[in-house]
């Protein structure tokens, strides 16, 4: 990819300060974004596979929920959450490197 969505700015995600509910909103506009790309050149279908049928976007969003301070959640969760959206999103990242280059992305 072009512009990697993991990158500096999306490790914040998994700290408790300022920055990491900033960090979330825009990694969330970010992968929002990049699933509206694919889908609409290569079709929801792949859209989905690649993007593990929005479970990314999920995660992230459970994140962003912790540090708006959702008694619900805790540590623990952000922890789960951040885990799986960055070790999803790198597969989707190699994904579109490999078979969707033709995106430019």
């Amino acid at each position: 990819m072009n512009t990697p969505i993991v990158d500096h700015l999306w490790t914040k995600i998994s700290e408790q300060d300022y920055i990491s509910r900033i960090a979330v909103e825009q990694k969330l506009e970010q992968v929002h974004r990049l699933s509206r790309t694919i889908s609409q050149a290569q079709g929801q279908e792949v859209a989905n596979n690649v993007m593990k049928s929005g479970l990314i976007e999920t995660a992230l969003l459970r994140c962003k929920q912790f540090h708006d301070g959702d008694s619900r959640l805790i540590i623990d969760d952000l922890y789960i959450n951040y885990a799986y959206a960055t070790t999803a999103m790198r597969e989707a990242q190699q994904v579109i490197d490999e078979e969707l280059a033709e995106l430019g992305l």
